[in-house]
């Protein structure tokens, strides 16, 4: 593995004037992809598409829209309503909670690539969506998770690609990250919405971790940079989804600004092929 690809997120529900001064920021420090988590009510894709029209060169990821909110169709009609651009876009998929994940996924993997040429990474928790996401994914994006255990699950996607005899899809990982301990209290509200949820309750489980152990509360620049640099050994993109006290520009960009790749990415493939 080369070396590993940044990109910096945020929570889709920040207002829309930090999402543009951290894009915009992303751009100038050399990120390679800027991301927005997808809110239960208050939609990404038009944030990405403002922010589009103020960058040139970064990549632009939303992760990951459950297919049990949004239907291929519903996605591929707003991405083409609001004009995003197609060679930098990635959409971030997830099966939601319901039953039948697996063959969920799979048909809406295959459904969008009929209707959008997009790139189009699954967001797996489990072994078995990590193997299918092997299969079918331009990219593969995991969360909540430690070095250690993004090793295990990218050997599961390795395994799912060479079953159907293809090369091993992008691997990308959400880190939460926050400076100082001003933002403990942010950070552990995350962990502790995250771990109620079942299905990632399990995901911990798996790992043998408490949820707080998948973070990086870094003390300074040196400390995160540090801390990432774990993560950039097992990944080929690591996005640095920044935790902060409150939602303002200024702490967002402190963030960033401490994280910021070292060299800077170039442009390329959204998902680096």
């Amino acid at each position: 593995m080369g070396a590993a690809r940044r990109g910096f997120g945020l929570a889709g529900e920040y207002p829309i004037e930090s999402i543009r001064a951290a894009a915009s920021a992303a751009e100038a420090h050399g990120y390679h992809s800027f991301w927005l988590s997808q809110p239960l009510r208050d939609p990404s894709l038009p944030k990405l598409s403002d922010v589009a029209r103020r960058t040139q060169r970064l990549a632009l990821g939303v992760g990951a829209v459950p297919l049990t909110d949004d239907t291929p169709q519903q996605l591929a009609t707003e991405i083409q309503r609001l004009g995003l651009p197609l060679d930098r876009f990635i959409l971030g998929i997830g099966s939601g909670t319901a039953r039948g994940a697996l063959d969920r996924t799979r048909a809406g993997v295959d459904e969008l690539r009929r209707l959008v040429d997009v790139t189009i990474v699954v967001a797996p928790l489990g072994p078995k969506m990590c193997y299918l996401a092997g299969q079918v994914a331009d990219g593969v994006l995991l969360n909540w998770l430690t070095p250690e255990y993004a090793r295990t699950s990218a050997a599961w996607i390795r395994e799912g690609a060479e079953s159907v005899g293809r090369p091993t899809p992008m691997i990308l990982a959400y880190v939460r990250c926050a400076l100082g301990r001003d933002s403990l209290p942010r950070l552990e509200q995350e962990c502790a919405r995250y771990g109620s949820f079942p299905h990632y309750a399990a995901h911990f489980r798996r790992q043998g971790v408490e949820p707080i152990q998948t973070t990086i509360l870094a003390e300074g620049e040196a400390d995160l940079q540090e801390r990432l640099s774990a993560y950039e050994a097992v990944l080929d993109t690591v996005i640095v989804r920044a935790i902060t006290p409150s939602d303002t520009p200024e702490q967002a960009l402190a963030v960033l600004a401490a994280a910021r790749p070292t060299p800077p990415a170039s442009a390329g493939h959204p998902v680096g092929r």
